[in-house]
């Protein structure tokens, strides 16, 4: 299933007070009312506040948590949630924000600083790593969100379809070449198979971005969407062109999924629930969550995927020191600075991230967990083969620019990616796109580095 990110879900808590102001509320009852996104085949986000309310009430007299779920896919929510925060009435108090997010929202007043609790919370300090905290820390040193998890990409491969294309197994790619090759060779000698899928247009947001894109711009040679030297976003180059030739070999020579799978908003599920399963697909540029659909407890069983599947990281450019490139997000619980019962709120934030619900949101999804505790039970590790690898990528992964203009920049590659991969515009042509759109997205010229 594609996370996005990377991707995916937000939580909202808002506490209402019964409609009235807090501090008039002759029956002293509070509400924090959790709306979330959900989707059938990702049940985990659900199952932990579930249990996290229960826990909450059970020590909050007078305060009742509303489960609310919305459906819908990422964009949809965000869409809501934007919504939602145009007016302090109707803005959540809480939500479960994906961290490239967390700067945009700072900028726009929308987020409250934790500092001040968080000094009070001892899991802060003896149980969440410094590398993590960075994660949900805005432009001015303040922490805003506490992690639930974080994450590494690669490459996924089905074993039984190598066999079958006499490929090598374990498969241990050097150069974005040596992929293309097995998936040239996937096409050739078993036909009816996808040889490679990644996700490239639009409707997969952030996904497309982060998984696709700067999964390949950060493996060519000083590749970067943001100069940190001359504080300057990047405009196109070599870098950028050669990412987008990468995607338009994958369409053009038809060793991608099809054009109607390439935009279903549902091809994660495609690719995690029926095409692997079924030896339908070789190779996936994905992230470490893929496996949390095969466990016994998972949506789709698959007992065999820790024999039948393989992983290996995805190869720089032409294979340039360090070999291998990954990319790091995840998610924060943050609260709103509209909050008006903000110890509550903050309360729940730590029952929410607590050792338990971690674990379960963590087993359950198969992200990496944020918190040490967690890391060191038997539980998160079990049935999964796979842990350490996606866990020892941070040793080469990279992070998304942390700025507030992020996600404008975003929806740029997005609509270049999206071009490729229908083929209405040329690899330059697409960069030449991007070059021209993104002042506008930054905030002028005078923030863009040419090359």
């Amino acid at each position: 299933m594609k996370r996005p990110l990377a991707g995916s879900l937000l939580l909202l808590a808002v506490v209402a007070g019964c409609g009235a102001d807090p501090a008039q509320d002759t029956s002293g009852s509070k509400e924090l009312e959790v709306l979330y996104r959900v989707e059938p085949t990702w049940p985990h986000l659900e199952k932990m506040l579930t249990g996290a309310k229960k826990q909450y009430e059970a020590t909050h007299p007078g305060v009742t948590v509303k489960l609310t779920a919305v459906q819908g896919t990422n964009e949809a929510y965000y869409t809501k949630l934007a919504l939602l925060n145009r007016s302090p009435d109707s803005a959540p108090d809480v939500y479960y924000h994906d961290t490239f997010q967390v700067n945009a929202d700072v900028a726009a007043g929308k987020l409250a600083p934790l500092d001040d609790y968080l000094a009070k919370w001892p899991d802060w300090s003896s149980q969440f790593p410094d590398s993590v905290k960075q994660a949900a820390m805005g432009g001015d040193g303040k922490v805003y969100g506490v992690p639930i998890s974080t994450d590494t990409r690669g490459l996924w491969y089905q074993k039984d379809v190598f066999t079958k294309a006499g490929l090598p197994v374990p498969w241990e790619p050097k150069t974005w070449n040596d992929v293309l090759t097995a998936a040239r060779t996937i096409k050739q000698k078993v036909p009816g198979v996808v040889p490679f899928a990644m996700y490239s247009t639009k409707i997969h947001g952030e996904a497309s971005t982060m998984q696709g894109f700067e999964m390949l711009l950060y493996g060519t040679p000083g590749g970067t969407l943001y100069d940190e030297t001359q504080k300057k976003w990047v405009a196109g180059g070599k870098n950028f062109t050669d990412a987008l030739t990468f995607v338009n070999t994958i369409y053009r020579e038809e060793l991608g999924p099809k054009q109607a799978d390439a935009h279903n908003a549902k091809l994660g599920d495609k690719i995690t629930l029926e095409w692997f399963p079924t030896a339908k697909l070789g190779i996936s540029l994905d992230g470490a969550w893929a496996s949390s659909a095969w466990k016994a407890t998972g949506t789709k069983p698959w007992p065999e995927w820790t024999e039948k599947m393989g992983w290996t990281p995805m190869p720089t450019q032409n294979g340039e020191p360090p070999g291998a490139v990954s990319m790091s997000g995840g998610w924060v619980i943050a609260m709103s600075a509209y909050a008006k019962n903000k110890q509550e709120a903050f309360d729940f934030i730590t029952v929410a991230t607590s050792k338990e619900n971690s674990t379960v949101y963590s087993v359950g999804t198969g992200d990496l967990t944020a918190r040490k505790d967690v890391a060191a039970d038997p539980k998160y590790s079990e049935g999964n083969p796979s842990i350490k690898f996606w866990t020892d990528l941070a040793s080469v992964t990279h992070y998304r620019p942390a700025f507030e203009e992020y996600p404008k920049v975003s929806t740029e590659i997005q609509k270049a990616m999206e071009a490729v991969t229908t083929g209405a515009q040329t690899p330059e042509e697409a960069a030449a796109a991007y070059v021209k759109g993104l002042p506008a997205a930054v905030g002028g010229p005078d923030k863009v580095l040419a090359r």
